[in-house]
């Protein structure tokens, strides 16, 4: 009986099997790419005249028609409930709703974003999409939505006897297409074109074009980018027309003579025939960029014969020497213009297409990248093609603004992270010269990176290779592009080794890169190593030149050791640079809750979107709306192309090195300035420097020692601006800059006696010493240990509420309640934390979880004893507290108060914390001054906020800002504000009646309308209520920010490491009729 069932079984799951291969879809199904799409080819669009094509404005052809605007759109949330037939023309639409074409559905309100790194948004089932969804995830509410897209176009006339294209620059993520009711096609791959044919399906008049695309699909699974999850036609969509016969394609490569003197110029003409006959010849063009072609005679003609035009398809290939080429480089950015002329037997042009093209070689020798046998090194960042308004569509005028921004900031390299970006963004790079490392739609981190990756599978194979392919061929005549990138951390397997089989046979004259398996690439590379493997990597014999594609992540307030990680490239050949993580932060420009008209920058989860890696995506060197931030100014300063060092700078005498490849120095202006105390007292401008790239010389400043003034600091600063208007920026752009001190034989000041100062008189009345002199009155609380209020002038500048010392817990007289923060007295309080940045809570040490674990931020005093008493003419307090956070975690401070007749207070306490095996944030005081006291002048580091770690580009200086512009609003709240290498500083009101800060060494300060746990608490600035009062904070040290959110912590030496400390300041009063700010920060008491 059994063996007779057993035939039956068999036929049963064969039944059974071909029922599921018969009912799966085109969208869940691996080897399905594309149905009746066009060969990926050159992105160019055909013109009528040389001139339209020079031009290249694509709504001057007269064979382009843009589809762009306004389409018919109906959105559900699954394909089930998607209305089939609504691609028949006679399919009512009247009532469906509108959308903007390109756009993302979600944000025009269909379904929601969702931002997640590795995890993918739906449940992991390759290649099937709609396995039931985990409860509480989007993906369970909306399975896989679809989006039916419908609009009408009518075909000019001029294009009959033409071949008609119909052109998808990125759909997302898989889409069929009908056009007058007939399936058309299907396509997904999102980030390179997708073509059709659509001359078959057209008809006189009015033509219905219908788009019906999927959220998900199992092209999906290769999409596993770290970015926000965005649907629907997000770039341009349009129609272009052919001769029947046509240019199909076309790859311009040149061969540069050893002395890149002269070059061959490769052309290879790829042809298609849809039913011409006869001759034809095709004329070539080389002009250099903005040249006329009027009485340029061609490089090339080539009459192709009526049986080669009469093949399907024919190719054709023209060898022209160029003497003298200007060669094309990111410094030089020299372009010519290849235009191809096509004309019939009696001489009529039938179509011209146009491309930019720069003469330049790319080669890997030595363990280095050269450009046009030049050494170079990437000063990159990694780039999305992001929008706060728009999501990954992008305008024009957003990717123009990008491209002018790095060559403003000293970036000479973008990598397309990690997927092709938009196609004018390529032309951007090549016009204002940029390099690329151009990147495939190819990323599959949820499956991690070892056998379990697609890359292992040969049934993804055809879709690996095609995605690398579409790149290739769209983008192989950009000269920006001078590296392939196969993926992203897409795991390692056979099927890499196919995608470089199939990029080199397409184009031999780039390099690979692929961050995930370096034996599939030329270029040897890793993410966010540390300082120190960096330096081994770069020590090590190999012959390929190691690239990191991916450091110094710039999550929230980041990017510290910059400095540190350049000083290692620079000194090792096989270390070529890096890029950046990454170029935007990633924020959706939301409406905030409850507040119509009010808006603020959305990140993961603000949408209520499951799963979500919240504000990883955060990450960026500038804002969504691209303003500069304090991390873009420490990459211009690192990524600089001038070194400038210290000679014998009182006798003039500075080292100059150029580090361009390809400029010499004279372009620029050089000019300098010497400044005391933060103070210009001395400037000029030079002579140009003529200095060849590479080359270095020392030059004199002539500089006239000045009549030095005791206890003063002097810096001398170089600067390099540029002297022509260029396309990115105008003159007087500075492009370099460095400040050194001058070591001058300054004289000491000499210290003011007490006995010359006013007097004063105290008293002690139970708990408080109350101080009065001339010009200020002050209390000081025992049980606290600090002062409490202080006036100068009449005007209060510490004022603190009664209740704060003994309103809260009367029966204790405990200072706290609840953790409150400790700005509830207004005078010095202990202060070991900061609002965590995002690089404290992650990789690279998670040292903000333990400061909370330990209350760092609810230190609590113990006064253990306290001594006053009077010196001469000083009043002199000495207490010995014991500051213990509710966990436990203790401080022994013992703090030395000396108050003067004059009104300063000088302060000296040596801290003993407790040992931890993790730094502390900070080390220093809090303080709160009332309302009004806004304006700050400040003798340190500056202008934009700064840390130990990223210090590069703050010069020494005085400035003035105001406690409202030190904030810095990092779209989640974390520490800000803060300015190192402090000598002094000033917070007075709108009457000029201040307090001085200054100190005995260096420090670091922060004056907010938040305190620490303020913009701890908050997630968003919006959710943060300024205080009316002002919160200082004054800080011994401050522990650096490191790249730890991805990547290392921050350097060992800039760590605050829990040892015995020392740290002195004074606090003074200041009006202008005191005279100038840093004669008064200066002055010394004899103590």
């Amino acid at each position: 009986m059994k063996e007779k069932r057993f035939p039956m079984v068999i036929a049963i799951l064969f039944l059974s099997i071909n029922a599921v291969f018969a009912q799966q879809h085109d969208w869940e199904n691996e080897q399905v790419i594309g149905i009746n799409k066009e060969l990926a080819h050159s992105d160019y669009i055909p013109y009528a005249t040389i001139d339209q094509a020079i031009a290249d404005y694509a709504n001057e052809s007269p064979y382009y028609q843009c589809l762009n605007g306004t389409w018919k759109f109906h959105w559900v949330k699954s394909p089930d409930l998607r209305p089939v037939d609504f691609y028949k023309p006679n399919f009512n639409v009247n009532y469906w709703d509108t959308i903007e074409v390109p756009s993302n559905w979600q944000i025009k309100g269909y379904g929601i974003p969702i931002y997640t790194n590795i995890t993918y948004p739906f449940v992991k089932n390759p290649p099937y999409v709609m396995t039931p969804a985990y409860v509480g995830w989007t993906n369970s509410e909306l399975p896989n939505p679809v989006g039916s897209y419908r609009r009408d176009f009518v075909i000019p006339e001029n294009w009959d006897e033409h071949e008609i294209y119909l052109h998808f620059a990125g759909v997302q993520s898989a889409m069929y297409v009908w056009v007058n009711g007939k399936k058309v096609g299907y396509s997904q791959g999102s980030m390179t074109p997708a073509e059709f044919n659509i001359t078959p399906y057209l008809q006189k008049g009015d033509n219905t074009l219908a788009v019906e695309v999927y959220q998900w699909s199992d092209g999906s699974y290769l999409e596993d980018q770290d970015f926000w999850r965005l649907s629907g036609i997000f770039r341009d969509v349009y129609l272009y027309a052919t001769p029947k016969f046509h240019v199909s394609d076309f790859f311009v490569t040149s061969e540069l003579s050893d002395d890149f003197t002269s070059a061959n110029l490769k052309t290879t003409l790829s042809f298609e025939n849809k039913g011409y006959k006869g001759a034809v010849t095709v004329e070539g063009y080389l002009l250099k960029d903005g040249q006329s072609y009027q009485g340029e005679k061609p490089i090339f003609v080539k009459q192709l014969t009526a049986s080669t035009v009469g093949k399907k398809t024919s190719e054709l290939a023209i060898d022209t020497k160029v003497d003298y080429p200007d060669l094309w480089s990111a410094e030089a950015p020299n372009l010519y213009q290849t235009v191809f002329v096509l004309k019939n037997i009696t001489g009529k042009t039938l179509e011209v297409i146009a491309s930019h093209f720069g003469f330049r070689k790319i080669e890997i020798k030595d363990s280095q990248l050269y450009v046009n046998g030049k050494s170079v090194l990437l000063k990159g960042v990694n780039r999305h093609d992001f929008d706060p308004l728009n999501g990954r569509y992008i305008t024009y005028e957003s990717m123009l603004q990008d491209v002018k921004l790095f060559k403003q900031f000293n970036i000479n390299t973008v990598r397309t992270a990690h997927y092709p970006n938009h196609p004018d963004f390529y032309k951007l790079c090549d016009r204002y010269g940029i390099y690329m490392v151009s990147e495939a739609n190819l990323e599959t981190h949820g499956f991690g990176y070892d056998v379990g990756s697609l890359g292992h599978e040969i049934p993804w194979q055809k879709a690996h290779v095609d995605r690398v392919v579409s790149m290739v061929e769209a983008f192989k005549n950009h000269p920006s592009v001078i590296i392939w990138s196969l993926g992203n951390e897409a795991g390692k397997g056979v099927n890499f080794f196919a995608c470089r089989k199939a990029a080199l046979e397409l184009d031999a004259t780039r390099p690979i890169h692929y961050q995930g398996y370096n034996e599939a690439a030329d270029v040897e590379s890793i993410m966010y190593p540390s300082v120190e493997s960096l330096d081994d990597i770069g020590a090590k014999e190999d012959p390929k030149p190691f690239f990191v594609c991916e450091y110094a992540h710039a999550m929230g307030n980041a990017v510290g050791n910059l400095q540190e990680y350049w000083n290692v490239i620079e000194r090792h050949k096989r270390l070529i640079g890096g890029c950046i993580w990454d170029w935007v932060d990633q924020g959706i420009k939301k409406e905030v809750p409850g507040k119509p008209g009010e808006y603020f920058f959305a990140y993961g989860g603000d949408y209520g979107d499951r799963p979500t890696d919240w504000n990883f995506c955060i990450n960026g060197l500038t804002t969504p709306d691209r303003a500069i931030t304090p991390k873009m100014e420490e990459v211009k300063k690192v990524y600089q192309y001038i070194a400038i060092t210290p000679g014998d700078i009182p006798n003039g005498k500075v080292n100059i090195k150029n580090k361009y490849q390809f400029i010499n120095l004279n372009q620029f202006d050089l000019s300098w300035e010497l400044n005391s105390d933060g103070q210009v007292i001395e400037a000029g401008n030079m002579n140009a420097l003529n200095l060849e790239p590479g080359k270095s010389a020392e030059i004199n400043i002539p500089l006239i020692k000045p009549q030095l003034k005791a206890g003063s600091e002097y810096f001398l600063k170089v600067i390099f601006k540029l002297h022509n208007d260029e396309k990115w920026a105008q003159r007087g752009h500075v492009v370099a800059w460095e400040q050194m001190e001058a070591p001058f034989d300054v004289p000491a000041i000499e210290p003011i006696h007490p006995e010359t100062l006013s007097s004063l008189t105290y008293r002690e009345e139970g708990d408080w010493i109350l101080v009065s002199g001339k010009a200020f009155n002050m209390k000081f609380n025992k049980r606290v240990g600090t002062i409490t209020d202080l006036d100068y002038f009449g005007t209060p500048v510490l004022k603190t509420k009664p209740e704060a010392i003994y309103g809260i817990q009367p029966e204790t007289k405990m200072l706290y309640k609840d953790s409150v923060t400790i700005a509830q007295v207004a005078g010095p309080m202990l202060n070991i934390f900061r609002a965590p940045v995002d690089n404290d809570y992650m990789f690279g040490g998670g040292y903000g979880p333990k400061w909370r674990e330990a209350s760092l931020y609810d230190m609590r005093p113990k006064v253990e004893s306290i001594s006053v008493g009077k010196k001469g003419d000083v009043l002199v307090i000495e207490a010995d507290i014991d500051s213990k956070s509710s966990k436990g975690y203790t401080v022994h401070q013992h703090t030395t108060w000396k108050i003067y007749g004059n009104g300063f207070v000088d302060v000296t306490t040596e801290f003993a914390p407790d040992k931890l095996d993790y730094p502390l944030a900070k080390l220093g005081f809090l303080l709160q001054m009332p309302e009004g006291f806004e304006n700050v002048t400040f003798y340190g580091a500056g202008p934009h906020e700064n840390y130990r770690d990223r210090l590069q580009s703050a010069a020494v200086g005085r400035y003035q800002t105001t406690v409202d512009d030190m904030f810095e609003p990092y779209l989640r709240t974390q520490d800000c504000g803060n300015r190192s290498n402090v000598r002094w500083f000033t917070i007075s009101n709108h009457n000029g009646v201040g307090m001085m800060v200054t100190a005995s060494n260096l420090m670091d300060f922060s004056a907010l309308h938040y305190t620490p746990l303020d913009l701890e608490k908050a997630n968003h600035p919006y959710e943060l209520t300024p205080r009316k009062e002002t919160i200082l904070t004054i800080d011994m040290q401050h522990c650096g920010l490191g790249g730890g959110s991805c990547g290392p912590g921050p350097l060992d030496r800039y760590l605050l490491k829990t040892e015995k400390a020392t740290f002195s300041f004074s606090i003074r009063p200041y009006v202008g009729n005191m005279g100038d700010m840093g004669e008064v920060a200066k002055t010394k008491l004899d103590n």
